[in-house]
Formats: structure tokens, C-alpha cells, sequence
């Protein structure tokens, strides 16, 4: 297995001319990963973690080193030990297991292939695939846009969602959400994003403002009648896919004349995040592991998750194997019918 300390040494290695059955595969996926790669990148400068890169045959492994919570799906536990985590270095919900168009299995066999040869403990997080013991991390939530208009999007719904919606919508009326260049991302907008990860439930990587500032994105922030700055969403293109990455708000609200509820704040922010994504044409839209409710009844699919830990000390792995169960998202198991017809029929051009 070949190990890199920067991505760009991971890249010029894949791209050397060498006559083996892999090389190919490693091409493709270095050229499918391009806009990820420039993230990584990134990350190398204003979120150094640790971060290595391992090729096994033709699978590529994104690591970072991080203090983990084993026990953080279970509230008031904590037990932190210091983990490699194969998974980006960022709390998006992208994969670090990079393959090319193979069967689940042939991966999975070669991530566990891979596995032992790292020391010490491995967690895979946010695995496409499962593992053994199949446990479940966070899952995401993507929303399928079949949509030409945000009017459409409302008018497909059952009427209950709608009228939740709209009426939201109308509360909200007040708000303005305007673009803002990654340059003029000031302290107060991250004062709101570190208010988001104080009171998050999962924290791994608290993100520096050099990032906001430097990483090429769609910012918008969001203020009230009065002008007062109560919140921001960061976005980003990647190919036919809008990415939600990141947003900030105050959980108390303001007083300015009328106090803002967060909730309320929230869903107009993500009702915002799907208008401009069908406005701008995406296919998909991530909005991310979180707010699990929220975003399903906004008409979003739940994809799950996976995770998988290894340790190469034999009696603290079979101690893994045995308790696996406990690391495990439980998940949310209520299922929302949001549109007026059945997903096949929209997916396939039906009647909305």
C-alpha cells in the first residue's frame, strides 16, 4: 500500500506512467475527484489533521487523525481515543473511499485488505457500503430535483407539508438573503458558525476562518427588516449536485422588534437553499446529515451511512466487535409521504 502526506503527491504518483491493472482506474478516479481534490487542498493549509492518503490497488483512502467520541450516539457518554478516520477531513458527508465503478463487495474486500496493514484504531466513516456489523453513522439527505420552478416544488405536495411551508414562508417575509464573496466572510459570520458547532451533537473538525474566506463557494447570509445579521448558508457547485456545507445562527434569536424563532429561521434557510438550487438547474441537492425531520419533510431522501471500526490490537478489536452495536445511529424511523404522487412516477416525468 503506497502512503502520501499531501494530496497533490497522492495525485502526481497516480498519474505517473506505470504498466499495471490499476493505474487506470486511479486515473479516472483522481479525474472524477478533481473538485474534491482542490478541497483537500485546501484543508492541507487551514485545517492541518493529520491528513494522509493511501492507495490499495485501485482504491484510494482519505485519512486524518482526531480525538473520537466511541460512545457519541449515546447521550451524556463519552469515551475519546485517538482515531484514524477514513472520511474527508471536513464535516460534509462525502466518503473517504474513493473506488471506481465496482461492485460493493469487491470494495468492501479491499478496504478490509487495506485496514490491516494501518496500526492502532481505524474508523471508516461515512461509508456508501456496509460492513461488517452494520453499523450506521449519520445518514444524509438529498433532495431529487425533478422541479423547474420553486412554485412546482410547492404545488407537488400534499397539501398539509404545503401549507406548513407556505406558511413559514410567510413568517418569514421579512427576511433578505443576499451573496456575499468568500472575502467579506467577517468575524460576525463566523461568531454564528461557531454557535452551530458549540451546540452540535457530533462535532469532529471546527473549521478556521481562513477557510470561509478562502474556499471559492456561494455564501449567502440572511438579515431582518431592521438590517441585523441573523444567519449565513454556504454552498457549493459540484457538477450537477449542490453541496450544502456549512451555515451559522444564534439558537436564542434576536430582539429586534420581533424575536425570532431559530426554528422558523432554519427552515427558511433550507427552503432557500432548495429555490436556488432549482433556479440554478442542480439534479441533487445535499443538504447534509443533519435536522433529519426537517429535511424529509421538505421532500428529501434519507441515504444511509456506514461506519466501520478496526483496531490491529486483537483484544481491543474483538472488544469492538462485541459492543459494535452501540455505535450505531439508531436513525429516524418515521416515513413522510411529502408529494402528491408516488416517487416513480415524478422521477420518471409522471404528473406533479
Amino acid at each position: 500500500m503506497e502512503r502520501f502526506l499531501t494530496i497533490g503527491g497522492l495525485v502526481n504518483w497516480c498519474g505517473k506512467d506505470r504498466q499495471t491493472s490499476y493505474s487506470r482506474n486511479l486515473i479516472k478516479i483522481v479525474e472524477e475527484k478533481k473538485a474534491l481534490i482542490n478541497l483537500l487542498e485546501l484543508l492541507e493549509e487551514v485545517n492541518p489533521c493529520g491528513q494522509e492518503y493511501y492507495v490499495y490497488e485501485d482504491i484510494i483512502l482519505i485519512t486524518y487523525h482526531n480525538k473520537l467520541n466511541l460512545l457519541s450516539f449515546h447521550k451524556d457518554l463519552k469515551f475519546k481515543v485517538g482515531t484514524r478516520m477514513i472520511g474527508l477531513p471536513i464535516s460534509i458527508s462525502q466518503s473517504g473511499v474513493w473506488a471506481c465503478d465496482e461492485e460493493d463487495a469487491e470494495v468492501r474486500k479491499k478496504v478490509l485488505e487495506a485496514l490491516t496493514t494501518l496500526k492502532g484504531l481505524t474508523v471508516v466513516l461515512n461509508s456508501d457500503i456496509e460492513f461488517p456489523g452494520q453499523n450506521r453513522t449519520l445518514s444524509n439527505f438529498v433532495f431529487e430535483n425533478r422541479f423547474t420552478s420553486f412554485d412546482q416544488y410547492l404545488q407537488a405536495m400534499r397539501s398539509s407539508y404545503r401549507r406548513h411551508l407556505i406558511i413559514a414562508l410567510r413568517k418569514g417575509e421579512d427576511l433578505s438573503f443576499k451573496q456575499v464573496s468568500p472575502g467579506h466572510f467577517t468575524k460576525q459570520h463566523y461568531q454564528l458558525y461557531q454557535s452551530i458547532m458549540k451546540r452540535a451533537d457530533y462535532p469532529l473538525e471546527v473549521l478556521s476562518p481562513e477557510f470561509f474566506s478562502r474556499y471559492p463557494s456561494e455564501v449567502f447570509e440572511t438579515r431582518d427588516s431592521t438590517g441585523r445579521l441573523l444567519a449565513f448558508v454556504q454552498m457549493k457547485g459540484l457538477g450537477d449536485t449542490l453541496q450544502f456545507m456549512f451555515c451559522g445562527f444564534e439558537r436564542e434569536g434576536y430582539a429586534t422588534g420581533r424575536q425570532w424563532d431559530s426554528a422558523l429561521l432554519y427552515q427558511n434557510m433550507l427552503l432557500f437553499i432548495i429555490r436556488y438550487g432549482i433556479e440554478k438547474g442542480y439534479k441533487r441537492i445535499n443538504m447534509g446529515q443533519t435536522s433529519a425531520e426537517t429535511k424529509l419533510k421538505l421532500g428529501c431522501v434519507e441515504e444511509k451511512k456506514y461506519l466501520y471500526a478496526r483496531h490491529t490490537n486483537p483484544f481491543i478489536d474483538g472488544v469492538l466487535r462485541r459492543f459494535s452495536g452501540r455505535f450505531s445511529d439508531k436513525g429516524y424511523s418515521t416515513r413522510h409521504r411529502v408529494f402528491k404522487v408516488d416517487e416513480y412516477l415524478i422521477g420518471k416525468g409522471g404528473p406533479v
